[in-house]
This record gives structure tokens, C-alpha cells and sequence, in this order.
């Protein structure tokens, strides 16, 4: 009985580890791009960013380039998704340009509907939810709680139309990627699968920063500008997407999810302190509304 307990204890604090890291880091993330919107543009912290998400795990994907899986190739497979992943990570790095850090972490909870709806589209298994009384109820409070947030922030800094449809985009993307992710890369490993993508997008948007960005900006950079870039990089791509995947494989979807819900509070607790971010009443509204919807949506899959 002990080796056992003591067997389980390594296990769940591995798991709490691979939940627990993205959580930190994405609460973190949207508080350091609002950081970067003083200083250059999106382009450009898109592409210095992701240069460090790319050379953290370029040694990786060589070190295992000959592992493969009978009859499948990585650098096919990981297309469509890395595709996705690119024009998604193009729309959220605009997104704080637009939107206060705070609004940016409630809306990006969005992507489950997405994720969701395209997982009955391309996944099977998934289609069972359609039938769900309770699924179709989160969806909708998640459309109504996207909307009040949108309403209440007419006219304020914290948001605008253009805002608001970059984060809708950016969800969008995020719960598409999501469903490649389960239906192309399953059965690689999540360091060798994002390792993969990265390379794939990492190129992409480092030569839009030099075509679109003002990419000289950096010359002038700080060290602890740079710091920070590298910071966000790692953190929010290189190391955030990796830890989240395996918490999936180790937790299972619903829980992982879950967790996530706890993102938008957190980053409006740091946004407050360090950027002196407040939201309208009828936002905060809305963003507890859409939470609470993702949160149906979320019992529904438990459920179903």
C-alpha cells in the first residue's frame, strides 16, 4: 500500500506541475504584451518573441528528427495545424493593441466554444455533445456573455469592435489548433509535436516582422526589454503550449480545461496592480457570464 501511495504522489505532482505552469504563464502573458505596446509594435513582438520560442526547441526536434511513427511523417502531419497556429498567433498578438490585458484572458475563454464546435466537424466522438440540452445552453450564455462585454465596452479604452473581433478570431484559432492538434499529432510526443509546429509558424512570423514590423526597434531595445521578450517567448509559447498539452494527456481534457477558467482572474488581479487596469461593472458582468458558460460547456463534455 505504500509503494503505492508513493507511486501516485511523483504521478499527481506531475500533473499538477503541467497544469499549473500554463495557468501561471498565460495569467502572466497578456500583462507583458499590454507592456510591449509602449515600445513596438505587434509584428515586431510577435517575431522577437517567437525567434526564442523557436531556438528553445530547434535542438530538441534535431536531437530527435529520425524518431518516427510506422507509416506517418511529423512534418506532414504537423502542417495543418501549424498553419492554424500561425494565423492565430499573428490575430493574438494584435489583440493587446486593442484590448486592456484583463479583457483579452476573458474572451480568449471563448475558444472552448470553438474548439467544441469545429471538434464536431472533424471529430466523431464529439458529435454526441450536439445532442446536449446543457452544451447548447453554455453556448448560448457564452455568446451573451461576449456580447454584455462588448456592449459594456463601447466606448472605453478597455475595448473596441476591432478588439473585440481580433480576440473572437484569435479563439477561434486557438480552438481549431486544438482539434488538429487531437486529430493529426496523436501518438508523438508534445515536445516533438510542438517542437515541429514551431518551426513551421516560427519562420512565418518572424519574416512578417520584417516585412510589416519596425523591426529595428529592437536595436534600440533594453536588456530588459530583451529579457522580457525572451520571457514572454518561452513562456507563453515554447514552454505554455507544451505543459498544457501533456496536462491534457495526463489529466484528461475536462479538468485541463477547467483549469483555464481561472486565467481571467488572475491576469485582472495582476493587470490591476501593475498596469492599473479596471473594467466597467457591465464587463465584468459579462466576463463572469461567459466563464460561468464555459463552465456548462465543460459539465456538459464530463456529463456526455
Amino acid at each position: 500500500m505504500a509503494s503505492t501511495e508513493s507511486s501516485r504522489t511523483p504521478a499527481l505532482g506531475s500533473a499538477l506541475i503541467s497544469l499549473g505552469v500554463p495557468v501561471l504563464f498565460w495569467s502572466i502573458l497578456p500583462v507583458l504584451l499590454k507592456y510591449f505596446t509602449r515600445t513596438f509594435d505587434s509584428w515586431t513582438v510577435n517575431g522577437a518573441r517567437y525567434l526564442f520560442a523557436l531556438l528553445f526547441w530547434l535542438p530538441h526536434v534535431i536531437a530527435h528528427r529520425r524518431d518516427t511513427l510506422p507509416g506517418r511523417n511529423i512534418w506532414k502531419d504537423a502542417l495543418p495545424p501549424a498553419l492554424v497556429h500561425l494565423v492565430g498567433q499573428i490575430l493574438f498578438a494584435m489583440t493587446p493593441y486593442y484590448n486592456d490585458a484583463t479583457v483579452i484572458n476573458f474572451v480568449s475563454r471563448s475558444g472552448f466554444v470553438f474548439a467544441t464546435a469545429f471538434g464536431f466537424a472533424l471529430l466523431k466522438e464529439e458529435r454526441v455533445l450536439a445532442r446536449s440540452r446543457l452544451f447548447w445552453s453554455g453556448f448560448a450564455g457564452t455568446l451573451i456573455g461576449l456580447w454584455i462585454m462588448y456592449v459594456g465596452g463601447v466606448g472605453t479604452p478597455t475595448t473596441s469592435l476591432a478588439g473585440m473581433l481580433l480576440l473572437v478570431g484569435a479563439a477561434a484559432c486557438w480552438g481549431l489548433y486544438s482539434v488538429l492538434i487531437r486529430k493529426f499529432m496523436h501518438g508523438y510526443s508534445v515536445r516533438q509535436s510542438y517542437g515541429v509546429i514551431s518551426l513551421y509558424a516560427g519562420p512565418g512570423v518572424i519574416a512578417l516582422m520584417f516585412v510589416f514590423g519596425d523591426w529595428r526597434a529592437l536595436t534600440d531595445a533594453t536588456p530588459m526589454q530583451w529579457g522580457l521578450l525572451a520571457l514572454s517567448g518561452i513562456m507563453g509559447l515554447a514552454l505554455g503550449h507544451v505543459f498544457f498539452f501533456r496536462a491534457i494527456h495526463r489529466i484528461g481534457p475536462i479538468i485541463s480545461e477547467g483549469s483555464l477558467l481561472l486565467l481571467p482572474f488572475l491576469t485582472a488581479l495582476l493587470a490591476f496592480f501593475t498596469l492599473h487596469e479596471r473594467m466597467s461593472r457591465a464587463e465584468w458582468i459579462g466576463g463572469v457570464i461567459l466563464v460561468a458558460s464555459c463552465a456548462v460547456l465543460l459539465l456538459s463534455r464530463l456529463l456526455g
